[in-house]
């Protein structure tokens, strides 16, 4: 059965404004040092040069900030950047910080390769060898919780100068490719119950290294700490809480202040998701308006012709962001204008993560989705997506020119 907790963390300090990013190794020692807490955006060269590191830099400042004795936790998919791995080795080397890494098994040689590059740098991990620094990786064909892929994508920071307890949750791995040709999102803040959680769900993450049996594709849980929720897959079939969500939205019956969804999302395929939209925008009296940008509906033909239907009866417009400028966000968010989300007129939530809105993902990958009830945060996702990803993506052939 599915792990399903609430529980009351006490809540960081609010989130604050946007930092600039311009810390460098050598104020690591800074104890005054904030790290910068809300959403930020990767864009891909061809949508103009100059937004392509952003994930990446407030990674790197996290790093050379994390406190001397302290422990960075780290789940990713892909893991092929140099500069990360270098910073996590100066923290280890320098500053005595504990590196703890669980990637995916890659058939990929180049990702091999950086693999064994990150284990010889950080240190490996042995069976039952839980501290100190090292590197793992799920056992191949498998993620470390189901038997699809270990599609994580955060970082845990136990101390980022004088401030404890920061997550990171990105849609991004960690290769030249994500910053250059893809679009992105991360989201930091410092909340202790929510990177308890996460620690749970990593040392989970970190169990499921060295087992020998396929894994249950049972891993779904839903713990809440304050203005944040974390959901955490495989789910193994018992439902899924993007679908649910919208399922706790009622549309305004207002048409100047109408129920606004947004969704960002690289593989766009769970048929709920689409049903739940299109009951939405068919409610009577109500006004909810529907925006989506997609990288691919369905994973092939036939599912990409059933999906691209509901899609034209649940969305109001519709963009395709393919290459040289792919959407690899995964964001949906709810302003409720209005009408109301679970029962709160007016309500703003974010949903983001590593998931795509796939079936096979929901149910067999090693995946989070992260809530975040802010409206101040949802704003920054409403920014990206107004001014840079809906506009800048093409329309669906059915939308025409």
């Amino acid at each position: 059965m599915p792990l399903l907790r609430s529980l009351a963390f006490p809540l960081a300090a609010a989130a604050a404004g946007a930092i600039p990013l311009c810390a460098s190794p050598a104020h690591a020692s800074r104890t005054g040092y904030r790290p910068p807490e809300g959403a930020v955006f990767s864009h891909p060269t061809a949508a103009g040069p100059g937004r392509e590191n952003a994930i990446r830099d407030r990674l790197l400042d996290l790093i050379d900030h994390a406190a001397p004795g302290s422990t960075i936790r780290a789940a990713m998919y892909l893991w092929r950047d140099d500069a990360i791995t270098d910073a996590l080795v100066r923290a280890k080397d320098k500053r005595r910080v504990t590196v703890q890494i669980v990637t995916n098994n890659s058939s990929d040689s180049q990702a091999r390769g950086y693999f064994k590059l990150l284990r010889k740098k950080i240190g490996g991990h042995r069976p039952g060898f839980t501290d100190g620094s090292w590197a793992a990786e799920c056992r191949k064909s498998w993620g470390c919780l189901g038997t699809g892929i270990h599609h994580n994508k955060f970082f845990l920071f136990s101390k980022v100068g004088a401030t404890p307890d920061v997550v990171v949750q990105s849609s991004a791995n960690l290769t030249l490719e994500e910053r250059t040709e893809f679009w992105n999102n991360a989201y930091s803040v410092a909340d202790p119950g929510l990177y308890a959680v996460y620690g749970d769900y990593f040392e989970r993450l970190r169990g499921g290294v060295d087992r020998v049996l396929p894994p249950p594709d049972d891993a779904f849980t839903h713990v809440v700490s304050g203005k944040h929720a974390l959901y955490t897959t495989p789910s193994a079939g018992y439902g899924d809480p993007i679908s649910e969500a919208l399922g706790q939205v009622r549309c305004s019956a207002d048409p100047k202040r109408p129920t606004r969804i947004r969704i960002a999302m690289f593989k766009f395929g769970l048929r709920p998701v689409a049903e739940r939209l299109a009951l939405l925008r068919a409610e009577p009296g109500g006004h909810c308006r529907v925006d989506l940008v997609y990288g691919m509906l369905g994973t092939n033909p036939e599912a990409a012709i059933r999906m691209e239907e509901y899609v034209r009866e649940g969305v109001d417009a519709a963009r395709e962001c393919t290459e040289p400028m792919t959407v690899h966000s995964k964001y949906l968010a709810i302003d409720a204008g209005a009408g109301s989300f679970e029962g709160v007129t007016g309500r703003k939530a974010v949903f983001t993560g590593s998931l795509n809105y796939m079936p096979y993902d929901l149910r067999r990958n090693d995946e989070t989705v992260l809530r975040i009830t802010d409206a101040r945060v949802h704003d920054q996702y409403r920014t990206d997506f107004d001014r840079h990803l809906f506009p800048t993506c093409a329309k669906p052939w059915w939308e025409g020119d």
